[in-house]
Formats: C-alpha cells, structure tokens, sequence
C-alpha cells in the first residue's frame, strides 16, 4: 500500500494511535515506547487492540509457549528461570490508558504461522480513523488489517534483518562474536520479512551478558516510534513508502543444548577479558602527523603508516584529539592533553616543524570543566576552536587574540545540552554543527556514541537550530564526529568514530549525500583502521586536516600498575 502523497506533508491534527497488545500491562521498554509517544501533544491513543489468543494464565502460558518452540532444552530453561533482563520486567499503565477504549480480537491462523483479523474486526478498527498501530502483540500478522491504518501497522524486529532474522532477539550477535547488534522499526506488509524500515540502529553488542545487550538495544529502539510520528507531524516521512526490505538473510531458531554450552563459555571468557583489562589496563593516547592531506585517506594507504608520532607521554598522562593551522611547514597543534591522577583533559599546543620534531606541549586553554577535542576552523582571517565542554553543558565559542597561547570565548552555541566532540563547518550556504549526544529527552538512556546530532545556523554565532530529525542516525559504528568533514570531487566527506568494538576502535568515513534543515543521508564509505605496525595500534578516533598536513591520533593499552595496586589492597581489607 503506497501512502497519498498529500498524507507525508505534515498534519496540524493529531496523530491517532492503535496499539495491538494483551492488556495495559506491558514489558518495560514497550511502556518506555508509549511514554515517548505520548510525551508528544500530538499524539493521542485512540484504541487499544486486544489479543484474545494470549493464554490468561502468563506463567503457565509464557512455559507452554518456550516448550512448543525449544523443548524442554537448556534454553527453554535459561528463558524460564534464569534469564531476567531488565526490559522484560511489567509495567502497569492503566493509569494513563485506563480510558482508552478497547476491542478484543481473535485472529483466524492459516498455515504455520501467518494470523489474518476477521472482516468484522477490521471493520470495527476502521471506525477509529487510526492513523497508526503498534504491534506489541499477536504473531505474524497478514491481511487487511495493514491496510486499515493511515500509515500502516509498525512492529519491531530487534536484529539487523539484513543479517540475522528469525531469533531470539540479540542472541547470535553475541554467539558469533558481532561488535554491533542492530534493529528496525517496520512497517509490515504481506512478505514475511519484507517490512518497509522505517528506522534502523546499531548498538555496541555487550558480549559479556545476554541481557545487557538486549537492554541497550530495546532502550535505544523505543525511542523509534515517536521519532516517526515527529517525522510524520512535520510533514519529513516520505521513507514510509520506501520500498520493503528484500532481506533473503538466513533465519535462526532457539538455540539447541550444543549451541547453549558453547555461549555460556563464550559469555564466561568475555567477562573474564572484559573485566581484566578494566582492573589492569589503561588507555594510552598519543598524537601524529602525517605528510600527505586528508583526502589521501579516501584514495589508499600507501602513505597512511608513514605516521610521525609525538613523544609518548607518561603513563598517567595522554594526548588526543589533535587539530592543527600550518604556516606552510611548521604545523601548530591543539589537541586534549589528560591527567589521570585529576581525571580532567586541558587543551595544550605543540609546534610540529613538518619533518620529524615535536616541541613540548603547552597548555592553552585550562577551565574548571574537562577540555577535549579542540576543534579549530579559519573564518574571515581569525581562528576560532570550539572544544568539547560536556561536563558543562554548554558548547563554547572561542577566538584566538594571538594564537594559540590567547582564547576569549565570545559565544554560547549551545545550552542546557551536554554533547560530544562538536564539529562545525559551512555547507552550501549554511553553517552546521554535527555532534553526539544523548539527552535531547529527558530521561533518555542512550549513549553519546550511538547518536549523531545535527545543528544548523546563518551565522557562527548564532542562532542555532535544532534539526528537524535529530538525532539524524543512530549506529554505534559511524555516529559520532571524529575530526574535520572535507570536500572531495564535490562530495562532502565525514569522519565518524566506529566505537562498536571498543571506544576509539576506528574510523569511517562517510559520504554526505544530502543535507538540508529537512533532511540528512550519508552512504558509508571505508574504515580508517589503526596501523597495526606503530607504537599505537589499538585504536584511533580523531583525523583532522592542516593543509598539506593530515593529524591523527592513537591508542595503545598499557598495564596500570596503580589500579592493580587499587585492587590488592581492595581484597586485603
């Protein structure tokens, strides 16, 4: 079914919400969904559809339901009596529902799988004049029932159906070792997985617990149907008639006793990792330069490993996130410099003289808040930096009365919003703000490396606006900024840090392919692994340009004999 076009151009009415469900109990992150829905003014729950299938006795049924599935293997046990996560947990919404009205439906099963809702009852529904409906219940839902809504029945699948469909849900993102775990937001149509996406995100996998890695991903997720309703309200939702998903991924069943001992060795050995390099490891950073500009990473690596780095700092100290202005030769950096004994980044410069020699570092800029990604930019003959201020919540304006040693800060651009490594650039008559974070709403759970926001304005300082689709993506592996966006045969370029295995894991290098006040998409391009050769192979997460220059930064992990000395003395209490 294709939606009118005059349908997709916004609406000043409400937006009426059906929701398929057994009851106004629901699981934690489905009430999580309905809260984000109704925080919106313009969203009304006009019906409740309720499935009449479901066994009145949820013990009893949830065990007759995991023993038909999986038998009476370790898994069916696991779910049964073991597995707890968080967002499973019932939350009782009839104090904001218990108005609401409400229809019990018995759905008509053909074949295996596939449930059909009688004529009557979509003839009762149609009467509602919903304009969407959640499925938080039922099964595999065919029929005229998709068409009764405006813009269709949306339902969840929590795995990237590109790779994984079927279930459980997050399970083998773990089991074949994944670093990201991915979901969609659908809108169903008669093609067993074959929805039209809607939205699709991408979450770091925990791999150390089955139930963590659900509870970000289902977190993250039910945020999705209010950010669509917002897209539709303001008229941006042409997606929904997007064409369905081909996915010809293979499907996957509960796990058989085999696979379940193999996990639980898998689940062991990653939490014994993960735990060992928290308690004995630190991360070292450093800064580098390399002799070619940045569009060279576009185009091949041959001279990417030729890296000079800075002198490596001591092991209580790190230096990051390097941006830089060159005279020609020699390269004036700014870049995070961090102490770990204060726990707190300042910014500090270092003069690179375009061969091999690095100064000292100096300090620049030291506020009472952490300092760090100091982001530099030329405009009208002055340098400007906009460093990263989170732990103030504001995002500053500085100018260089004489670079780099003298700042004043001349502008607020953002407030009230804590946001990391904010990168700003004009584009086609506009000045942008790219950045992460993750409190745009209040109460939200979500990480500063999962969201990609988007700022734009006529003029550097001000005033900014919000997207109107922010966060404009959500995926661990290429959300957050990392370093300067550039143009390149008339495409704009952008780094973005892919922290899917590890936090500064690497970058990827994105092609902008349309951005406006409306609209943003961008086509991945290449990853930016770390060199593995150099002194700091385990990671980057910052590329800038300075000319001819191309800046860059590295990690290693190094053995901290303080937090093994912290945790010795811990056991001998």
């Amino acid at each position: 079914m294709t939606i009118d076009k005059d349908d997709l151009e916004g609406t000043n009415r409400p937006i009426r919400l059906g929701i398929m469900c057994s009851g106004t109990t629901f699981p934690e992150w489905q009430a999580r969904a309905l809260q984000y829905l109704l925080a919106l003014d313009y969203v009304k729950v006009q019906l409740l559809i309720i499935d009449s299938n479901v066994d009145k006795r949820p013990l009893l049924g949830r065990i007759k339901r995991l023993l038909a599935r999986s038998g009476c293997g370790i898994y069916s046990l696991y779910q049964q009596f073991v597995f707890r996560p968080r967002t499973s947990r019932q939350v009782d919404m009839s104090n904001v529902l218990s108005q609401v009205p409400s229809i019990e439906c018995k759905v008509i099963e053909e074949g295996k799988f596939p449930q059909y809702f009688t004529e009557a009852d979509c003839a009762k529904i149609a009467e509602y004049g919903l304009d969407v409906v959640l499925r938080f219940a039922f099964g595999i839902i065919r029929g005229k029932i998709l068409k009764v809504p405006r813009y269709g029945v949306w339902s969840f699948h929590h795995d990237d159906e590109e790779k994984y469909r079927g279930g459980p849900p997050c399970f083998w993102e773990i089991y074949y070792g994944d670093d990201a775990t991915g979901g969609i937001l659908q809108r169903l149509t008669d093609r067993l997985d074959g929805g039209i996406v809607l939205k699709k995100g991408f979450v770091a996998t925990c791999k150390y617990s089955y139930s963590e890695n659900m509870e970000r991903l289902y977190c993250e997720s039910a945020k999705w149907p209010a950010q669509v309703c917002k897209d539709i309200y303001n008229g941006n939702a042409g997606y929904l008639n997007a064409l369905p998903s081909k996915t010809n991924a293979p499907i996957y069943y509960a796990p058989n006793n085999c696979q379940m001992l193999v996990f639980a060795v898998k689940i062991l050995r990653n939490r014994v990792s993960a735990t060992w390099h928290e308690r004995f490891y630190a991360a070292q950073w450093n800064i580098g330069v390399i002799c070619e500009p940045i569009d060279t990473l576009l185009q091949s690596e041959a001279d990417y490993c030729q890296i000079h780095w800075a002198p490596t700092p001591r092991t209580n100290r790190f230096l990051a996130d390097p941006f830089g202005q060159t005279d020609g030769s020699n390269i004036t950096i700014l870049c995070e410099d961090f102490d770990y004994r204060r726990n707190k980044g300042i910014i500090s410069s270092i003069v690179f003289d375009g061969e091999r020699k690095f100064s000292e570092a100096k300090p620049v800029m030291n506020e009472a808040f952490h300092m760090s990604y100091p982001y530099l930019l030329l405009h009208q003959g002055k340098v400007y930096c906009i460093p990263e201020t989170s732990d103030a919540r504001e995002t500053y304006l500085y100018r260089a009365d004489q670079f780099p040693n003298k700042w004043r800060k001349i502008a607020t651009l953002l407030s009230g919003v804590a946001v990391a490594d904010p990168t700003v650039f004009q584009y086609e008559g506009l000045w942008w703000l790219m950045c992460s974070g993750s409190d745009l709403e209040q109460g939200s759970p979500g990480s500063f490396n999962n969201h990609l926001l988007i700022w734009y304005a006529e003029d550097l300082t001000g005033p900014w606006k919000s997207h109107i689709s922010n966060p404009v993506k959500t995926d661990i592996r290429s959300s957050r900024p990392a370093g300067t966006p550039f143009l390149y045969k008339g495409y704009l370029y952008r780094p973005a840090q892919d922290c899917s295995k590890t936090y500064g894991g690497r970058v990827s290098l994105n092609r902008v392919l349309r951005l406006t006040p409306r609209e943003f998409t961008e086509e991945f391009v290449r990853y930016i692994e770390p060199p593995k050769d150099s002194p700091f192979p385990a990671g980057l997460h910052t590329i800038s340009s300075a000319g001819i220059f191309t800046l860059i930064d590295g990690h290693r992990f190094v053995f901290s004999p303080k937090r093994a000395l912290r945790l010795l003395l811990h056991f001998n209490r």
